[in-house]
């Protein structure tokens, strides 16, 4: 549910996730956000897809309506 998912959390970790080249450290950011968004599982595995980064990514945006023109 949206109302339950912390903004200011997602926002932080979306911005760490697209301030650094580094996959590894991108990949925990937006773990991070998609277990809080609960669109992906939390089962310890930060080693995600590039379309699961994407997903995730994707919902963020939406969740803190960011227009992607």
């Amino acid at each position: 549910m949206t109302e339950d998912i912390n903004k200011s959390y997602v926002q932080r970790y979306v911005d760490k996730a697209r301030s650094t080249d580094d996959e590894n450290l991108q990949n925990n950011a937006l773990y991070r956000v998609g277990t809080q968004m609960e669109i992906i599982s939390c089962d310890g595995n930060d080693r995600l897809t590039a379309d699961q980064r994407q997903t995730v990514l994707d919902a963020a945006d939406k969740l803190l309506g960011v227009k992607n023109d």
